[in-house]
């Protein structure tokens, strides 16, 4: 079936060589953002760059400066420029951005708008003190940011992957040489040093220094309900990949899910369904878990969550990086001011 669809590909591929190209000679132009870091993928789906954009975050106001998050707001049923506040609502700016603010609350703006450079510049003018962080950049060629990551995770390398339609990246490998740092996510804890080495020489073509993150979850927050001894978890999410934190429970608890599609819209009928299976439980040891981000699309049913005395939680995320030192000092060294 694959091969019925390399026609497609190559008239996409064509498509993609053709748009750089104009981009590459100037034909059409990139603005040059300053003191700005810019999170993208090759591939499609979920590749690890809200928890590397959460991280920079930090490590921005670990040194003293005020992050400035823009995002699209994928999926919001808005329109134009809006800054996040910690009671919006998911459908009006989009779940990633309103879980960084629900986050950070006001030690960062987060802010959403489909044209980056309108964005970027609205940014500069009100908040000229900030470092601004793109969560997904790397094909919007319409800015250049001072510092760009590109995101690949451990277990799906973009290098092993094939162009749209036959695969699942939006760009040709190739094109990974206009990024700066190669960030590969979602990396065991334990990574030995032959594979990591291995993924480095493989990597080494594009000539950018290449780093691993692996994640750490937080302790589990409760919405409201709080449960003193935990033995059974129901894992509800709504993105587009939750095997990894599956198996990290499943290391501590007895784990029923219920998946739906990345980032898909609650209802009420859901949350009936879900505390209907919750019910089937020993309700005494039991939660109903869910993602930080799937927290902030499933806020508008708080208080069906409350009156029904349900114990919800979210599960809190963060990275580590190997070499930290070195991947901070880039940082530094490209985003002046930091």
């Amino acid at each position: 079936m694959r091969y019925l669809l390399l026609p497609i590909s190559g008239i996409y591929y064509v498509i993609i060589f053709i748009r750089n190209l104009l981009f590459d000679r100037q034909f059409i132009r990139s603005k040059k953002i300053s003191k700005s870091i810019g999170i993208g993928n090759l591939s499609m789906g979920g590749t690890g760059k809200s928890p590397l954009s959460i991280y920079l975050s930090e490590f921005l106001i670990q040194n003293n400066t005020t992050p400035a998050l823009l995002s699209r707001g994928y999926g919001r049923e808005s329109t134009g420029f809006i800054e996040v506040q910690e009671n919006s609502s998911s459908q009006s700016v989009g779940d990633e951005p309103l879980m960084f603010k629900q986050r950070f609350e006001n030690r960062a703006h987060v802010f959403v708008c489909a044209d980056r450079v309108f964005g970027s510049e609205k940014i500069r003018r009100d908040h000229p003190e900030c470092a601004i962080i793109y969560d997904d950049v790397f094909q919007h060629r319409k800015i250049t940011p001072t510092l760009s990551i590109l995101t690949t995770p451990f277990d799906d390398l973009f290098i092993e992957d094939n162009i749209l339609p036959v695969g699942r990246l939006r760009e040709p490998i190739k094109n990974a040489k206009r990024t700066d740092i190669i960030m590969v996510t979602k990396s065991p804890e334990e990574l030995s040093q032959a594979k990591l080495l291995e993924i480095q020489n493989r990597m080494g073509r594009f000539g950018k220094p290449i780093f691993f993150s692996s994640i750490s979850y937080g302790k589990m927050v409760p919405f409201d309900k709080k449960i003193n001894t935990i033995k059974n978890v129901l894992l509800v999410t709504g993105i587009a990949n939750p095997e990894h934190l599956l198996n990290h429970l499943k290391n501590n608890f007895l784990v029923h899910s219920i998946s739906f599609r990345d980032h898909h819209v609650f209802t009420a009928s859901d949350i009936n369904k879900i505390h209907e299976k919750f019910d089937t439980f020993d309700l005494e040891e039991s939660i109903i878990l869910t993602t930080e981000k799937d927290k902030v699309r499933l806020s508008k049913f708080k208080t069906l969550i409350c009156e029904g005395n349900y114990p919800w939680y979210y599960q809190p995320m963060n990275i580590r990086i190997r070499e930290e030192s070195d991947f901070q000092s880039l940082i530094k060294k490209h985003v002046r001011g930091i």
